[in-house]
């Protein structure tokens, strides 16, 4: 049976090498009938990226199957939590309705009920346990096991599509006189050279600022945005809207060198203009600087480029979470020997995830401040703070790759975002070794840079490729492919989702051989669903989804998310619009 996390025969393998359940996977006995903590787990995936439910293991014992489980019973009671409900009828068990599949299926010759959770869309976020209500019942994923989200965490699952205003709102006590004369100035002269319609018909500074949401509709009280982006010392009003900086002798906090536990430490405040420009150069400052001969000459360059180090900076700063929830935090800048990495809080907004940052499309957060940014000068050059225009991910993409370094990971949770920047390159003597232990030597070197971005956790799309190692679209859909025909990679799990470890990077399976010797997890594994679907058109040419279905063996329901990954990835062609009951599907001349 396939699952959004694989074969359920390789699932039940991992489970029992590791041990434990897993990020996406739960699994309960379940044989005094149906557990009422499964619909905190449902709540958890919901509110993620989905899950897998297993119910008739006993994880107490290696995850064998439970004596007596009534599979029909069970898969009963979860479908009615899942169905949709009468207007007369009370709310299910977890509110709004969850999303997924129920099913039942054979492990070791014994029925066990299968819980595909899909993820909720984000305007529908948060699920939580009805019983519970919403503040208390809502749940996250964290490890193996489900935990209460923090109100923070409510609060922003809850307006993760409502634009937020709060960067408008006046700031209580401030006045103009908050504001840097000086670069106030430079600003409105920078308005008139660029952007005269903007000022058109204003005689007034005031005014101007007013316009450009500087100043409240009042004329005279600085707004956050205004504050933020051209005040004097905006920490008297927001303290915590600051950075601060930390250098860290090992490769994590707890890590000491000798009696040291930081090698530098400092607080870096004012307008984002000026934090932007400290944290740069705090930051060069404690790296590598290489010499790069440059025609007849050479030039010195710092083995993070300076771009990436702003870009990254700039986009915390102006897409943090600047509500009252969020104030009590600061952005961190933290520098280890091998990465830099720049933590905001407030998690990714608008109901994106990290594979659409790299789309080159610009959603704020924080709106005002975000177009106020755009014609703010940086303290020592008359360019602007950002460019507003969904351009400074792909620009540091395109510097890190230039400068031989890995595009810039993202790791995100619902409450902070963190950035993470690489300080050597993709193809070190440290991930040939890797290379090597997985037997991907002898791959061209596009490859296998691609791979090393995936064993470092990189969500990699053609998008992500494109930038990173300077090749067109179609170039990077090929290097993907031939990854995927090898077995090095998967097809995503979702049309607009990022390849996956394919069973020649299974890592969890890898490692643990070692560790479990006797352990039969390394057999040959049958074909993933995508290889027989392929299969099945080689040999048949063009075929239904339940004709498909038939020949595999498998639901339908399991197969129309395969399939609509594979046309958007160009492997296979449908004859049909998705409504059309003619609907069939054949292999691409592109494959």
């Amino acid at each position: 049976m396939e699952t959004s996390q694989g074969p359920l025969d390789e699932v039940v393998a991992r489970l029992r090498v590791t041990s434990t359940d897993l990020a996406q996977i739960e699994v309960k006995a379940a044989g005094g009938g149906l557990p009422k903590d499964i619909w905190p787990t449902v709540s958890a995936f919901s509110n993620a990226e989905g899950g897998l439910i297993i119910l008739g293991l006993d994880e107490k014992h290696r995850f064998a199957v439970v004596d007596g489980f009534d599979a029909t019973a069970i898969r009963e009671a979860v479908s009615n939590g899942f169905r949709p409900r009468r207007s007369d009828e009370g709310a299910g068990p977890v509110t709004p309705r969850p999303i997924g599949s129920v099913d039942i299926a054979v492990v070791d010759d014994a029925p066990v009920v299968v819980v595909d959770v899909e993820a909720l869309p984000a305007g529908q976020r948060p699920a939580f346990v009805t019983s519970q209500g919403k503040e208390a019942g809502t749940y996250e994923r964290v490890g193996d096991g489900d935990r209460r989200m923090s109100t923070y965490g409510v609060f922003l699952l809850s307006t993760n599509v409502e634009q937020p205003r709060v960067d408008s709102e006046p700031v209580p006590g401030a006045t103009l006189g908050d504001l840097e004369g000086a670069l106030v100035e430079r600003f409105v002269a920078r308005l008139r050279r660029r952007r005269p319609r903007s000022v058109a018909g204003l005689a007034s500074v005031e005014d101007i600022l007013e316009r450009h949401n500087v100043l409240a509709s009042d004329g005279a009280t600085p707004t956050l945005a205004g504050l933020l982006a051209l005040g004097r010392y905006p920490q008297h009003f927001v303290p915590q809207a600051m950075v601060t900086f930390a250098v860290y002798p090992g490769t994590a906090k707890d890590v000491f060198v000798g009696e040291q536990r930081m090698l530098d430490r400092r607080v870096i405040e004012g307008p984002i203009p000026a934090m932007v420009e400290d944290v740069v150069r705090a930051v060069l400052q404690n790296i590598q600087v290489r010499r790069v001969v440059a025609g007849a000459g050479a030039r010195d360059e710092p083995e993070i480029p300076e771009l990436a180090i702003r870009e990254a900076i700039a986009n915390a700063l102006t897409h943090r979470d600047y509500s009252p929830w969020a104030l009590g935090d600061q952005v961190r800048v933290e520098l280890f020997p091998d990465r830099l990495e720049i933590a905001n809080p407030g998690g990714i907004w608008g109901g994106r995830r990290v594979v659409d940052l790299f789309s080159g499309t610009s959603r704020s957060r924080n709106a005002v401040l975000s177009a106020l940014l755009a014609d703010v000068p940086m303290l020592n050059s008359e360019e602007a703070v950002s460019e507003n225009a969904g351009s400074g991910i792909p620009a540091m993409t395109g510097a890190l790759g230039r400068s031989g370094l890995a595009a810039p990971r993202y790791v995100a949770h619902v409450t902070d975002l963190t950035v993470v920047l690489d300080r050597h390159g993709l193809l070190s003597p440290e991930t040939g070794d890797w290379l090597a232990s997985v037997g991907a030597t002898d791959l061209d070197a596009d490859l296998r840079r691609t791979l090393v971005l995936v064993h470092r956790g990189y969500a990699v799309d053609d998008q992500v490729l494109r930038a990173q190692l300077a090749m067109d679209s179609a170039d990077a859909k090929q290097v993907l492919r031939r990854l995927v025909d090898d077995g090095w990679l998967q097809f995503p799990r979702r049309t607009d989702g990022a390849y996956r470890p394919g069973r020649r990077l299974d890592g969890v399976l890898r490692d643990q051989v070692a560790l479990f010797p006797h352990a039969d997890v390394r057999g040959h594994a049958p074909g993933s669903i995508d290889d027989r679907i392929v299969n099945a058109l080689v040999n048949e040419g063009q075929l239904s989804v339940r004709a498909i279905a038939e020949r595999l063996d498998t639901t339908v329901g399991a197969l129309r998310p395969r399939l609509r990954v594979l046309v958007a990835e160009g492997v296979l062609i449908a004859t049909a619009p998705p409504t059309s009951r003619n609907r069939e599907y054949r292999l691409s001349s592109r494959r």
